[in-house]
């Protein structure tokens, strides 16, 4: 990697984590606004990426619009603004499924209803569950709770630079070459090194929740995020696409970004549910 290259990469890596932190620390409005928008854009890198790579059409702004209403649904739901919108609009979504299997000639209706349908479960349920966490589990009037959201993003941050560090410098043993080429078994325990130490230091600046429970929650964020990290390599592999965008440079798509998290949190939040007494 040359000079501009890196260049290039640093800046737009601390411009996307700047805007993470506006959406985790700036209150719910601001994380509605952030994290709506990343679901919108993941929305349709994916889509895109399907139905360039398919011989069926795939309804790309039918899917990426429900995506962001069942976002936008769920935020009604927990305020209590509107508590029948999302069951509402998820059935509404299913039977619009099944309308258009009947009434659109495509090639391959039964695979254009799966693949609508598992971009809201891969991506649009994953990035609602951050709602269901900070909500579920507040300490706050507002009824907004940041600090696991800002734990599962910093471990994974964590696990995947000390994975890339690690797996450069010791890295001998391939994890799942025919997955991901470059990653390695040594990368992956230095990941899961890494997100136990900063498990401990979470553990000295949020003392209500004891080391045990934030050294577990590490754990899982680093070996689903990794799982999150390969889901995604497979997916690409499978389409014969180095990147599902460009729109931020020298990282790819924002489903590039966010492809570990994807995993990630349905795991975080099975932990919490299983937790007693949180």
């Amino acid at each position: 990697m040359n000079i501009k290259n890196l260049l290039t990469r640093t800046g737009t890596g601390i411009i996307y984590i700047l805007i993470i932190f506006a959406g985790i620390f700036g209150g719910k409005y601001l994380f509605i606004a952030v994290f709506g928008l990343i679901t919108f854009r993941a929305l349709f890198e994916f889509y895109r990426m399907v139905e360039k790579s398919t011989e069926y059409a795939i309804s790309k702004a039918f899917n990426i619009v429900s995506g962001a209403v069942i976002f936008g649904t769920v935020y009604l739901y927990l305020e209590g603004i509107c508590v029948y919108a999302l069951r509402a609009f998820l059935l509404a979504y299913v039977l619009v499924l099944f309308v258009s299997a009947i009434f659109f000639k495509r090639g391959n209706i039964l695979n254009n209803v799966i693949y609508s349908a598992f971009g809201q479960i891969y991506i649009t349920l994953p990035i609602s569950m951050l709602m269901l966490i900070s909500y579920r589990y507040n300490t706050t009037l507002d009824n907004f709770h940041f600090v696991f959201i800002f734990a599962i993003f910093l471990f994974i941050w964590i696990n995947d630079t000390a994975a890339y560090l690690v797996g450069s410098l010791l890295g001998r043993h391939k994890l799942i070459e025919r997955i991901s080429p470059k990653k390695t078994v040594e990368g992956f325990i230095g990941g899961i090194a890494f997100c136990v130490g900063a498990a401990l230091l979470f553990a000295r600046f949020f003392p209500e929740y004891p080391a045990w429970f934030w050294i577990v929650f590490g754990l899982i964020t680093a070996l689903f995020g990794t799982v999150g990290d390969l889901f995604e390599s497979l997916i690409k592999r499978s389409y014969d696409v180095k990147d599902s965008g460009h729109i931020i440079p020298g990282h790819g798509g924002v489903l590039d970004r966010i492809d570990s998290l994807l995993v990630a949190i349905p795991a975080v939040y099975l932990y919490l549910m299983l937790v007693p007494n949180f």
